[in-house]
């Protein structure tokens, strides 16, 4: 079989199967813990499709490009011949023309039938992924094509010696620099606030947990900002738009004139200039329109009433989100309006309105529980609590992707006035969200635990001091009275509360399949990130748009983020006098070039530098992430990117009177900053807050404190040598490899 035949075959075959391993990369299913374990295996599949592909698809072209050579040469030859080769010649000449347009034929076959296939999946969900596959793929691809381009092009101006010797030493030049590079990062990779270190195991004793520190962390070799030839500008667009909702909610609505209408286009111009607006915006009838619709919207779609307007002057907005109008133009805005009942029942710090009694079994014999409380002269209302969650950040990227802020909060330190505090073994349970979320609000174990757990005990590690209040909902389904927010802790005679939530979803009904507690949140702030602006009709959750995208994420002329800081300082100005519990989650880190955070270094800097600086003093500020990255290379294919995802931030940050008036509370603190942790201690480490006076006095479900007189958290002393497995966290999900 000669050359002619062969190659054809082999290339088809490269190709078929390319095709047939990438389809096995699509295979999707709801269960995202399935989803995360496999993403290594569907790296693979897309790895080895890649090679096929360029294998297959470049010694096709390769076999065109020579035969067409071939006939070229064969034309040269047709002149030279005698006439009694002419017959001959031209009946090998038509056999070998139709020989080349089935092979061209076969080709575009190929690649066409190909480019059907790979993009017949561009989703961006759990079930549907096929738009990050390709992206992987493509990169893939233009790495293989830009390489053989490389040496195409240096093996046509030099000598294969010479190019040889010259890969030679440009690659002992960057061994050098990239080694000269990684002892520096290896370096400053463990160190946090005031130099202290991230402990990797105890040399004193082996019984700790040992965190293996044999690992390159590549996203420090990665300029920042280098994926913007992809992604595009970094900064939101800086028109000022057609409307805006100023400091004393007043919506103004300033339509812009058409300048294309003609003097016959009156109509036309009218309806261009057409201004309404619309309070509550949900835009949950779009979304069923695009089939986006889910049931955990349901809830929202209940609890809000939308109205739309027509808007003739400026008008105060008493509703928390607006969207404004200019024909077929729309623009999102959203503020905080005081409730002043929530205002008039977080008033009275100094004089509780709540009342808790012991009840004994035969209903008799009940005693008032005493509220620890404070005079109004010592302090007229309780300690803030601002939570700030950015979600799928891990400690290293933290301090790598915001190192203005990291700088910061150093500054915060070495000023004094406020006690930074830095967890360095935090562990997440699992690389996604649910688990980790659930557990830090909630402190219920969500978990379902394979084989290996079980027979190790850690279904029965609950009955452990530490985690004995966290149940496993195969023994005891979830209920608010057992479980409940950390927030309902505290006394609501005493603080108003804020749930922000940086992302188009119900978190109560996607992750707990149950409505929020009654009456628990004051300002719940979700509908703005609904807006098609931030959460895309067709692909909510794709690349280049959305929450998960890896461009910036903008609702007008500001980033999302910078926006939920405005939200936050007008929440402040409005419950000046009286105590707030604030959570609020970002969604800028999660996507796969570990790059998008970095755009909020700035506004986040600023928020906890300059708005936030004269209330530090009076607030206990929690910068947490429920895991690291779990999107991209460096968490599927690197070593340090599975220990990052299971090492997220975790800063506390407290007034230093507090810590003073509480020496214990720094005490336990500071020691517990290289102690295995999880989501589960910080709950516990907050409803402990609640106890103190400064904080309200009492935990409202458990007024008695004996329940809970154990789970101090992370304000208690926790075990030089706890594992994983008295934490509840997976074995296959542990760092400890001891």
């Amino acid at each position: 079989m000669n050359r002619e035949i062969i190659i054809p075959i082999i290339s088809v075959g490269c190709i078929y199967i390319g095709n047939t391993l990438y389809q096995w990369s699509l295979e999707g299913r709801k269960d995202i813990d399935w989803t995360h374990h496999h993403l290594g295996t569907f790296g693979v599949y897309i790895f080895c499709s890649s090679i096929l592909f360029f294998t297959g698809f470049f010694t096709f072209a390769k076999q065109i490009i020579d035969l067409l050579k071939k006939n070229s040469n064969n034309k040269n030859n047709d002149n030279s011949n005698s006439n009694n080769n002419i017959q001959f010649l031209r009946n090998i000449k038509v056999s070998f023309n139709l020989y080349l347009i089935s092979i061209t034929i076969l080709f575009l076959f190929c690649l066409i039938s190909t480019l059907l296939e790979i993009t017949k999946d561009v989703g961006a969900t759990l079930i549907h992924h096929g738009q990050y596959n390709l992206l992987v793929l493509s990169g893939l691809l233009l790495f293989y094509i830009s390489t053989f381009t490389i040496w195409w092009t240096l093996l046509r101006y030099f000598k294969f010696k010479q190019i040889i010797i010259g890969f030679i030493l440009f690659f002992i030049l960057l061994f050098i620099i990239f080694e000269i590079k990684n002892v520096v990062i290896k370096k400053d990779w463990p160190i946090g606030i005031d130099g202290k270190k991230f402990m990797f195991f105890d040399k004193n004793d082996s019984k700790v947990c040992k965190i293996s520190n044999d690992f390159i962390a590549w996203p420090s070799f990665i300029p920042t900002g280098s994926t913007w030839i992809v992604a595009g500008s970094r900064e939101c667009p800086k028109d000022k738009g057609f409307s805006n909702l100023d400091y004393d909610n007043i919506l103004h609505i300033n339509c812009p004139s058409n300048n294309n209408n003609n003097n016959d286009g009156d109509d036309d111009d009218d309806d261009y200039n057409e201004k309404s607006y619309t309070i509550s915006p949900t835009f949950f009838k779009e979304q069923k329109e695009f089939g986006i619709f889910t049931n955990d919207f349901k809830t929202f779609e209940k609890q809000y009433k939308t109205e739309t307007f027509k808007y003739n002057e400026p008008v105060i907005i008493k509703d928390e989100t607006v969207m404004a109008t200019c024909g077929n133009k729309t623009e999102i805005h959203f503020q905080n309006v005081k409730k002043v009942s929530a205002h008039k029942r977080a008033s009275n710090f100094n004089e509780p309105k709540l009342k808790f009694s012991t009840n004994s079994s035969s209903g008799s014999n009940e005693k008032e529980i005493k509220i620890k409380t404070m005079k109004k002269e010592e302090k007229s209302k309780p300690i803030d609590i601002l939570f700030l969650m950015i979600d799928a950040l891990s400690r290293a990227h933290f301090k790598r992707a915001l190192p203005s802020t990291f700088e910061t909060l150093q500054a915060i330190q070495n000023k004094g006035e406020s006690r930074v505090f830095q967890f360095f073994r935090y562990h997440s349970l699992k690389p996604f969200t649910d688990p980790n979320t659930i557990a830090m609000y909630t402190g219920y174990n969500s978990l379902n635990y394979d084989y290996i757990d079980k027979k190790n005990g850690i279904a029965s590690s609950s009955s452990s001091p530490l985690t004995k209040h966290h149940h496993h909902h195969h023994n005891h389904p979830f209920n608010w009275q057992d479980n409940p927010m950390f927030f309902q802790s505290f006394r609501n005679d005493s603080y108003v509360t804020s749930w922000i939530y940086g992302l188009c979803e119900d978190w109560f009904q996607a992750y707990l399949k149950t409505d929020k507690p009654e009456n628990s949140i004051d300002h719940e702030l979700v509908l703005p990130f609904c807006s098609p602006l931030a959460f895309p009709l067709e692909r909510p959750f794709g690349i280049f748009e959305g929450p998960y995208s890896i461009r910036r994420r903008c609702l007008g002329n500001k980033h999302i983020h910078d926006k939920i800081f405005d939200y936050i300082n007008q929440l402040w100005d409005n419950y000046y006098d009286v105590g707030k519990i604030v959570t609020a989650t970002f969604m800028d880190a999660h996507e796969g070039t570990m790059e998008v955070i970095g755009i909020a270094d700035k506004q986040f800097n600023r928020f906890i530098k300059e708005d936030m600086e004269q209330n530090l003093n009076d607030t206990v500020l929690f910068l947490v992430g429920d895991h690291g990255s779990h999107m991209g290379p460096y968490y599927m294919w690197a070593k340090g990117g599975s220990i990052e995802v299971s090492m997220p931030l975790l800063y506390i940050v407290l007034p230093t009177w507090f810590t003073n008036k509480y020496p214990h509370v720094e005490k336990y603190l500071l020691e517990n900053e290289n102690k295995l942790a999880s989501p589960f201690q910080l709950y516990d480490t907050i409803r402990t807050l609640s106890t103190f006076p400064e904080f309200g006095g009492i935990d409202v479900f458990d007024p008695t404190g004996e329940n809970r007189k154990q789970t101090k958290g992370l304000l208690g002393p926790i075990p030089n040598d706890i594992s994983c497995l008295d934490l509840g966290i997976p074995h296959d999900f542990c760092q400890c490899k001891n």
